[in-house]
């Protein structure tokens, strides 16, 4: 059964599952609906994912259009409150969403560049640790 953000929040759920798919697919959810012409604004219950945590959809809320500086704005909010809720804050999201609620990140083109900064961090933290851990096997084994 599908859960919005709003109830994860409320229930204090928001897991790292839930913190990946908002930095990987809220941006390119929100272009969608955008394309297909619904204009509303977005909260937490907008944000809505499957049971098991894989895919995540976007309903906006409400009938009066909203400008891509207002989706920005808040989807700020949006952001910052769920990692509020989650069980690690990770100081990043919450520059970036301050920067949304604020004005620094004044489209989805920002916004998107930003979040993908985010995930290129995480993905070559790891790789370094693993090329320093072989690298160090290496150096071990030969001597």
């Amino acid at each position: 059964m599908p859960i919005s953000l709003k109830t994860l929040i409320d229930k204090r759920e928001v897991n790292t599952r839930v913190m990946a798919l908002l930095q990987q697919r809220s941006v390119a959810a929100i272009y969608e609906v955008r394309q297909k012409g619904e204009t509303g604004t977005i909260d937490e219950r907008s944000f809505v994912f499957s049971d098991d945590f894989r895919s995540m959809e976007i309903y906006p809320v409400g009938n009066t259009h909203a400008d891509e500086r207002q989706i920005v704005a808040a989807f700020g909010e949006v952001l910052l409150n769920a990692v509020i809720a989650s069980p690690n804050h990770p100081k990043r999201l919450i520059k970036i969403a301050n920067d949304c609620t604020n004005g620094e990140i004044r489209d989805l083109d920002d916004l998107d560049l930003r979040m993908e900064r985010r995930l290129s961090d995480t993905i070559y933290l790891p790789l370094i640790a693993i090329i320093l851990a072989l690298l160090f096997l290496l150096y071990y084994l030969s001597h």
